[in-house]
């Protein structure tokens, strides 16, 4: 089995089950507070985007009479996090986006040490470390950090440490690259045969009570004192959570300590509500989504011009069908739409604000409802509470989302707010006039290129692969339509000016 489908499979499959014990038959929460007909018993897994109470796919789930369970242990709402990927069951109201959380339940995809931190990448949002052979991509925009209440100091995208003892949650991507929604630091150090550490996998070798799991290298796991639980025993074959300590920090050998059964099945009739990845497609109607096979060819798409593809975040709701999730909604949860700009209006009413990247230029509406993951590196802000308290003329946002099919206005899926940095554009390329302009979503930044004077050579070009090309020939390959990425930095000595720093092709 694949890596990426395996694991994925594992924590949907999770929540699938412990949402069959309830379901009754019927509709689910809309996506992204679209109103679907109310619904008991109902099943959302997802990340965990705000509190207050708790909000998952666009839902606010009352808790204060749930049950929660963390890493199979009961727990509180107070173990809970921004970035968790969680199982909610309950009751949707009639408005489609407030209900009940019955019950809450958080299992991470990863925890151990950190074998591998990679540089961060040119344009200073993404890096890799890699964990029990798993490679974690971290996203300084999207991925929310902790500390367990056990460590003190700072943790962040920046200060990650090899042998770090860290937990992860996220979704893994058709390459079985885990795109991290949360990482929370248990241990600053590493302590061989102490340090707790979880894998997931399917058995595979396995040789009395040693065996591996398929798709991991390098890890042999030694269950001849493990307790094992909801299975009939030892098999190849069987998918499996490994809990543990390593002999060291390579954790050449896992010594478990529990090995428990994953079912990777759910009902026929069970109406779902899932985010997560692509991780296989042949077309609309034959894909996976976190391992689980989806048939969407009949489903209402959010946008309408959305185009559905290999590595697409999504959330779908539908119901099982022979196995097979049959979607009557799917909506874009990732998009192709970057801005990195000053906030310059807000319309609470509207649930909008603007970002004006060029001064005397057009500003962009940005939209976000309560499916909107928010991370805030200034204060503690979700989706319900960022409209007010945004500040004008000050606050820094970084948006991902879509255009709402060709309104200009922008439908943000995730939004961080920060310290100001570079701006950013990103969308399709409506004009671009050598030495002089380039446009996106409406707003022109001007191109400063000279040749024959290098010292004048301001704006840098940059083709799909990242590699700098001259202006002429960036043009004739990137036509109208084609998505690019305006930089504009934020310089000591250097401030945004206007003027494009650099421009990439991005598809």
């Amino acid at each position: 089995m694949n890596k990426s489908i395996l694991h994925s499979a594992i924590t949907a499959a999770l929540a699938v089950n412990i949402a069959a014990c309830s379901s009754s038959g019927t509709d689910v929460a809309g996506i992204g507070g679209s109103g679907i007909t109310p619904t008991a018993s109902v099943f959302s897994s997802g990340t965990i985007t705000g509190f207050g109470s708790i909000f998952v796919n666009g839902v606010k789930f009352e808790t204060g009479a749930s049950t929660f369970s963390i890493d199979d242990n009961s727990g509180t709402e107070d173990d809970l996090a921004i970035g968790m990927v969680v199982t909610v069951t309950g009751s949707i109201n009639e408005d489609g986006v407030s209900g009940t959380a019955d019950s809450v339940s958080f299992d991470d995809q990863l925890q151990g040490p950190v074998s591998n931190v990679s540089a961060v990448d040119a344009d200073g949002i993404t890096r890799t470390i890699t964990v029990l052979g798993t490679v974690v991509l971290l996203d300084i925009n999207t991925t929310s950090f902790d500390v367990s209440g056990t460590v003190s100091g700072s943790f962040n995208f920046n200060n990650i440490n090899v042998e770090d003892n860290v937990e992860v949650s996220g979704f893994f991507d058709s390459a079985g690259v885990l795109k991290a929604t949360r990482v929370e630091l248990k241990e600053d150090t590493f302590v061989a045969g102490s340090s707790i550490v979880e894998l997931k996998g399917t058995i595979t070798a396995l040789t009395g009570t040693t065996f591996s799991l398929e798709g991991v290298s390098g890890i042999t796991v030694d269950a001849s004192s493990a307790s094992i639980e909801d299975l009939s025993g030892l098999a190849n074959g069987a998918v499996v959570e490994v809990k543990g300590t390593c002999l060291d920090s390579s954790c050449s050998t896992l010594t478990a300590m529990r090995v428990e059964g994953q079912s990777l099945g759910f009902d026929d009739d069970d109406e779902v509500e899932i985010e997560g990845i692509i991780t296989r497609f042949v077309n609309d109607s034959d894909f996976d989504v976190n391992g689980f096979p989806v048939n969407a060819s009949n489903a209402v798409k959010e946008p309408t011009s959305f185009v559905l593809g290999i590595d697409k975040e999504v959330e779908v709701e539908g119901t099982v069908v022979n196995g097979v999730l049959v979607a009557t909604k799917i909506a874009d949860e990732g998009g192709d739409i970057k801005i990195a700009a000053t906030v310059t209006a807000v319309d609470s009413a509207a649930g909008s604000f603007e970002l004006t990247p060029v001064s005397g230029q057009p500003a962009i509406i940005v939209e976000i409802d309560t499916s909107t993951e928010i991370e805030d590196d200034i204060g503690e802000i979700n989706s319900a509470a960022l409209l007010d308290n945004l500040a004008i003329g000050t606050d820094f946002l970084t948006v991902q989302g879509y255009e709402d099919d060709g309104t200009g206005v922008i439908v943000a899926t995730k939004v961080d707010r920060d310290t100001a940095g570079d701006i950013i554009l990103q969308g399709r390329l409506q004009q671009i006039t050598e030495n002089v302009s380039v446009t996106v979503l409406g707003v022109s930044f001007g191109i400063q290129d000279d040749p024959a004077n290098s010292a004048n050579d301001e704006t840098d070009f940059e083709d799909a692969n990242d590699r700098e090309i001259e202006q002429t020939l960036f043009i004739s390959a990137a036509p109208v339509g084609t998505i690019i990425k305006i930089k504009d930095k934020n310089e000591s000595g250097a401030p945004a000016n206007g003027i494009a720093d650099e421009i990439e092709i991005e598809n």
